[in-house]
């Protein structure tokens, strides 16, 4: 049978970090200007990212809110589409409704990238943000890349 006590080395990692974490909390929360600052910065490195994601995660959602548009162009990567789905999913959904759209089109604004789409309306279909997915599919559907038109074509734009 394993060891699952708390003198088990990861379970006791885990509780001075999870310890580490709270202490750490109120600072961060008063001053969110820094700490959203700090987020950012730290969602655009690959050897952060995961940690921020999880920082994220134990903040109030005017923090993610803030963190948009970077927390959108990590969704990109496959790898943190679902942790991000579930960040904006924290939302209110007056917030979501009003705060996310414009985010999704300054994002497919740069690009003409087939997975981008597909990961921008997977992401709305999953916020149940459906005005704003009809319109990301009426904008894929007028798309001259193929991969881009696919994308409305699977969200249901003709």
């Amino acid at each position: 049978m394993p060891n699952t006590g708390p003198e088990w080395e990861p379970f006791s990692a885990a509780l001075a970090a999870a310890d580490a974490l709270d202490r750490s909390l109120v600072p961060l929360r008063q001053d969110r200007e820094s700490t959203s600052r700090a987020l950012g910065e730290a969602l655009k490195r690959l050897d952060t990212r995961d940690d921020a994601l999880l920082l994220l995660a134990t903040l109030d959602t005017d923090i993610t809110e803030a963190l948009l548009v970077p927390l959108l162009r990590a969704a990109l990567r496959v790898r943190d589409t679902l942790t991000v789905r579930h960040l904006l999913g924290r939302l209110p959904r007056s917030t979501a409704e009003a705060a996310v759209p414009s985010a999704v089109w300054a994002l497919l604004d740069e690009t003409e990238d087939g997975d981008d789409y597909r990961r921008m309306a997977e992401m709305l279909d999953h916020l149940g943000l459906d005005t704003a997915l009809r319109d990301l599919t009426v904008r894929a559907h007028e798309s001259t890349d193929e991969e881009v038109r696919e994308v409305a074509a699977d969200f249901g734009s003709e």
